[in-house]
């Protein structure tokens, strides 16, 4: 009888395991189908820029300078590859071709922004231009396996 018990409990053990993990395999993994990746990087820029804002304590001056700088960042989205059969059918050097030409519109949008930033850094304070500094030193969070609040200076208070 304790054998017949044993494998009773070992089976239902196993049928509970299983029926644990089938909404875990049945559940896609690609970044796609999980939604609201790139409305939660939204979401964390625009506290990023806040928590920011408040640090800065900028005065009324200072406005317009951060109100160019946050439109010169472009709101992340999902990147634009095209369809995979596209692709495809394209060679090898056409599609080095498509690579570069994203690249040269990535460096163009980072151009403006690096202006903005600069534009924006040239109105601030010593003490501003310090707290803007400590806010951009570093790894970001997430980056490098850490979370937010262990001794970041962009933590949420």
């Amino acid at each position: 009888m304790s054998t017949l018990h044993r494998l009773f409990a070992a089976t239902a053990f196993a049928s509970a395991l299983g029926a644990l993990a089938t909404p875990t395999l049945a559940a896609p993994n690609d970044c796609a189908s999980r939604g609201g990746y790139w409305e939660h990087r939204s979401e964390t820029m625009e506290q990023h820029h806040k928590r920011l804002h408040t640090a800065l304590k900028l005065t009324p001056e200072q406005e317009s300078a951060w109100t160019r700088l946050v439109d010169a960042v472009p709101p992340p989205t999902a990147p634009d590859v095209g369809k995979a059969d596209d692709w495809s059918k394209l060679t090898t050097p056409e599609r080095a071709d498509r690579m570069m030409e994203r690249m040269k519109a990535h460096q163009a949008r980072m151009a403006d922004h690096l202006a903005a930033m600069k534009a924006f850094y040239g109105v601030l304070t010593a003490t501003q231009k310090k707290t803007f500094d400590d806010f951009h030193a570093g790894p970001r969070a997430g980056m490098d396996g850490k979370r937010e609040g262990r001794g970041n200076p962009r933590a949420a208070p």
